[in-house]
C-alpha cells in the first residue's frame, strides 16, 4: 500500500493523529514500541493510523493523562493476546481493573477536597474586596487571610511565605500530589466544611477567629 491509496482508505500519518490529541509523534512512536499499538507501514515504511488504531491510543493516553503507570496500560493492551483461555483474561483484566477504579476514587476524593479548599480560599480572599492596605501580615495584622489562615491551604500558598505555622497545623498535612496512585481518604473536616460559601460573612469571622483562640488557650 502507497502513501495515496491509504489516505484514500482514510488512514492518518504520525503528525496528524498527534495533532489530533496535542502530543507529538515521538508519543505514539513510543506506544509503538510498548506493542500497545500496531499501525500498518506503507511500502515505504510510512506509518499509518486506521480509526481502531487511534481509538485504541486514544485510551491509552488518557488513561496516561491519568497518572496510570504504563506498565499498566500495556497489561491492558496485551492481557488478552497473551492469555491462553477466556478464564485466563477475564479474571487478569478484572483485577487490573478493580485497581483502578480503587485509584480513581481516591483521586476524585482527593480533587473534591482541594475544589472544596478553593472554594474556602476564595470566600477569604473576596473578604479583601476594596482594602487599601498593602497586603501583608505586618500591613494589614487583621487581614481576613491572616485571621482565616488554618481554614484554607491555598492561603499558604497566597499569603505571606515566612509565616510561622500555629500549633494546630494545616488542615491536611502536604503528603499528596495529584493523580498519584497512593492518594489518602479526604478528611472528614472537609466535608463538614463543605457548607462554608453558604455562611454569613458575620457568622464566617466568628467561626475563623476560633481555631486561632484554641491555639491561645492551649498555651
Amino acid at each position: 500500500m502507497d502513501v495515496k491509496a491509504a489516505r484514500k482508505s482514510g488512514l492518518k500519518k504520525v503528525g496528524e493523529v498527534a495533532d489530533i490529541f496535542g502530543t507529538t509523534p515521538r508519543t505514539l512512536l513510543y506506544y509503538e514500541e510498548q506493542g500497545i499499538i500496531s499501525p500498518r507501514k506503507t511500502a515505504r515504511g510510512t506509518r499509518v493510523y486506521s480509526d481502531a488504531d487511534i481509538r485504541r491510543f486514544e485510551v491509552a493516553y488518557k488513561l496516561s493523562c491519568l497518572g496510570v503507570p504504563l506498565k499498566t496500560i500495556k497489561d491492558l493492551a496485551l492481557t488478552r493476546h497473551n492469555a491462553l483461555t477466556g478464564d485466563e483474561s477475564g479474571r487478569k483484566l478484572s483485577n487490573i481493573i478493580d485497581g483502578l477504579v480503587e485509584d480513581l476514587q481516591r483521586q476524585i476524593r482527593h480533587l473534591d477536597y482541594m475544589k472544596q479548599d478553593l472554594e474556602r480560599g476564595r470566600l477569604m480572599i473576596r473578604l479583601c474586596w476594596d482594602c487599601k492596605n498593602k497586603p501583608s501580615r505586618l500591613t494589614c495584622p487583621n487581614c481576613p487571610c491572616e485571621i482565616h489562615m488554618e481554614q484554607s491551604q491555598l492561603l499558604w500558598l497566597t499569603w505571606d511565605a515566612d509565616r510561622e505555622v500555629s500549633a494546630q497545623g494545616p488542615l491536611n498535612p502536604p503528603r499528596t500530589k495529584c493523580m498519584e496512585a497512593s492518594l489518602p481518604n479526604v478528611p472528614t473536616e472537609a466535608v463538614a466544611d463543605a457548607s462554608t460559601s453558604r455562611v454569613d460573612p458575620a457568622r464566617r469571622r466568628r467561626r475563623g477567629r476560633q481555631p486561632l483562640e484554641r491555639t491561645r488557650n492551649s498555651k
